[in-house]
């Protein structure tokens, strides 16, 4: 029996990369619960390998009378194996009950197969851990309160409602392709959080499609996107004899119409990248023209001028459009109508642009939070002259601040106002 439980360690330990040690500190919490299930006690067993036979150590106390053979030794015998031994010492017993092979047969089953399982659950936990970032593909496995479970194989992925494009919808048996953005342990093994709203997973589809984003040749260096609606890609390439928004369109449009599909049709501007705000934008808005601009390159702001017939495309629905070429320039666009676009028109808008700049209300950054800022602008509080004169229990609901607070917030934002906005407490 011992050399075959030998055998199976080794044979183990060859096919599943298992260490031996690991595998026997296993077996010898196997065999202490197994004992404890069998005598009712719970000896400390320690297992040695001892010229290819399994020896078992149990530790015993030495005591007068033994009420039980499993954790006590008499004092007599004790002193057979340690001539020093006396009573209340605690001693290891080299001890093999009659029953023992049958409990160490079962265990070392037991043993084996749960730790084969352990190994290849943390196997397969760092595999898809090494995903992270990537895309992997499933299918609908099930929807559970809204989320979608992904079946891929040896994993399970969970598409949580706030990761999902609002307007697609899939079926049980469905294919798809999702961002990891995390593998967790979960009691089954590995699960992974999954996304398809993430701006990585525009850049990763983009990789898979696109071999010059995949060698590095062709860069993404910036993605916004409004999911399901419109997405803009900024691309830029240090190889004059590429062309980095042709290579990302493809030969009549082949790439981007297989991108555009993976998206459930969600349009998609690929923009090509400049240091010069002009070029920037016109890539950004095409085909739309700019007929005219005023550039303020200290404060990022910028106002353009369009075609009249054109200004509703360039805006998009709801603004989807102009909010997507913010966040990809990093600067604030304003439009304008081309036959608007006159000297009184200008000064009016430049001047209620410095304003804004000039008593933005997160000036006051250093005393509150951002989530708060942005609370107060919810809620009507909008600028330093809109805190100022705001009722201070407003600014104590949606602050929090206690009446001392707000009224020392106050006089700060009435210091900022009289500076001119600058920042001089």
């Amino acid at each position: 029996m011992n050399n075959d439980i030998i055998q199976m360690f080794h044979q183990v330990e060859k096919l599943k990369n298992i260490i031996e040690g690991e595998l026997m500190e296993a077996f010898e919490r196997g065999i202490t619960s197994a004992a404890k299930k069998v005598y009712g006690v719970k000896p400390e067993i320690r297992v040695d390998f001892n010229e290819g036979e399994i020896q078992f150590y149990w530790k015993k106390t030495v005591v007068p009378e033994v009420t039980s053979e499993y954790i006590e030794i008499n004092e007599a015998d004790a002193k057979k194996i340690n001539p020093d031994a006396k009573l209340g010492d605690v001693m290891e017993v080299l001890f093999y009950p009659r029953e023992f092979g049958r409990i160490a047969a079962q265990t070392t089953k037991q043993v084996i197969t749960q730790k084969i399982r352990e190994v290849e659950k943390e196997s397969i936990f760092q595999e898809y851990k090494a995903k992270e970032g990537d895309i992997v593909t499933g299918v609908v496995h099930n929807i559970e309160n809204g989320s979608i479970i992904v079946d891929m194989g040896m994993v399970e992925g969970i598409l949580r409602e706030k990761e999902q494009v609002y307007k697609e919808e899939y079926r049980i048996g469905d294919r798809i392709q999702a961002y990891v953005l995390k593998t967790n342990r979960g009691r089954e093994g590995a699960r992974l959080e999954l996304s398809r709203t993430h701006p990585n997973f525009i850049k990763k589809i983009f990789a898979m499609e696109v071999t010059e984003v995949d060698q590095g040749i062709v860069e993404i260096k910036y993605v916004a996107r409004e999911p399901g609606i419109k997405t803009k890609v900024v691309v830029a390439t240090n190889d004059p004899h590429v062309d980095p928004v042709g290579a990302c369109i493809g030969v009549k449009g082949s790439r981007i119409q297989t991108i555009i599909r993976e998206l459930h049709g969600e349009k998609i501007d690929v923009v090509l990248y400049s240091e010069d705000i002009r070029k920037y934008l016109e890539s950004a808005i095409a085909p739309i023209e700019i007929r005219d601009i005023y550039i303020d390159e200290p404060n990022k702001y910028t106002i353009i001028a369009v075609p009249d017939e054109q200004f509703s495309q360039v805006i998009g629905k709801n603004g989807i459009n102009m909010r997507l070429v913010a966040k990809i320039t990093k600067w604030k666009v304003s439009v304008l109508r081309a036959g608007e676009f006159n000297a009184e028109k200008l000064e009016a808008m430049k001047k209620s642009f410095d304003e804004q700049v000039e008593f933005d209300l997160f000036k006051l950054g250093d005393d509150l939070e951002v989530k708060v800022m942005k609370e107060l602008k919810s809620a009507g509080v909008k600028n330093l002259k809109d805190f100022a004169a705001a009722d201070d229990a407003l600014i104590s609901q949606v602050t929090g601040a206690d009446a001392d607070t707000v009224k020392k917030l106050k006089e700060k934002a009435g210091i900022l106002i009289s500076h001119g906005g600058e920042h001089t407490v």
